[in-house]
């Protein structure tokens, strides 16, 4: 009993001087580090050593954080390409409308300058509601009628020429038969030969036909009509068209003559109607 009680002193006695060791060891650093700064060159030395130790410990971090950048700026990139996508098409949709923009001004402006170089006292501009184009009857409805004081024959052209004449009328919108009506006849005049000639139409508004020419008339591929003035029905000098085919069969008493329309009989939007 004696002999444990004195092992457990001097245990504890050298524990107690282990501590008085370590105490004094850690002051002697401390005063050496605060007049040498020792601490600071071994970490500065060893830095070296460590430094390789940080990096491969901050790679699986440096890793997922790249992957994950990865996949947001994949993302993003997804969702900047379907915004881009989605304003492409819009505006390839408004690129779309230019063209027709454009020839929209263009045909406004030989309105008006068709407006300015006529010598009718007054001019209506009036826009299509319908267009019948039909082998039997080639017509035009327009949003004019009573109400703007149309009459029955007024004469209707475009910027290019000639369209035709209000059949009928009513209080807010009106009919005009085109020159390609099967039932319209005029009388032109060849701009070369300074010669009458009759244009009826045959239904087709891409073709008029000069019918009555003798086979010794000079008629050629190129001609152009114009109205004549001598019908009391269109002023003179407006565009009729142009001669594209002329065939002579001596089997026939006339010439067979094809003519290209000036004005677009299918195509207006507006037209002008002349007092």
């Amino acid at each position: 009993m004696k002999n444990d009680i004195h092992l457990h002193f001097r245990q504890n006695q050298f524990t107690t001087l282990k501590l008085l060791f370590y105490l004094t060891l850690s002051i002697i650093f401390l005063v050496l580090d605060n007049n040498y700064a020792i601490s600071n060159k071994v970490r500065f030395n060893t830095s070296y050593i460590i430094e390789p130790i940080y990096t491969i410990s901050a790679w699986p971090s440096s890793i997922y954080n790249n992957i994950s950048k990865h996949f947001d700026s994949k993302k993003d990139l997804i969702k900047k390409n379907e915004l881009l996508e989605k304003k492409i098409i819009i505006q390839s949709g408004i690129i779309q409308k230019i063209p027709s923009l454009q020839k929209e001004n263009k045909r406004l402006k030989e309105l008006l300058n068709s407006s300015t170089t006529t010598n009718s006292l007054k001019i209506l501009i009036a826009e299509l509601i319908k267009v019948n184009l039909s082998p039997f009857s080639n017509k035009l409805i327009i949003n004019k009628g009573k109400e703007n004081n149309l009459y029955l024959g007024q004469v209707a052209i475009d910027n290019l020429g000639l369209l035709g004449q209000v059949s009928e009328i009513n209080k807010d919108f009106s009919v005009i038969t085109l020159i390609s009506d099967p039932g319209h006849a005029l009388l032109a005049v060849n701009a070369r030969t300074n010669k009458r000639i009759v244009v009826s139409g045959i239904g087709d508004n891409r073709k008029l036909k000069a019918i009555y020419i003798p086979l010794n008339e000079d008629v050629k591929q190129g001609d152009i009509l114009i109205t004549s003035g001598l019908d009391n029905i269109f002023p003179e000098g407006y565009l009729i068209g142009q001669i594209t085919k002329v065939e002579k069969n001596l089997n026939q008493n006339f010439q067979d003559v094809d003519i290209v329309p000036s004005s677009s009989l299918s195509s207006n939007r507006e037209v002008m109607l002349l007092w």
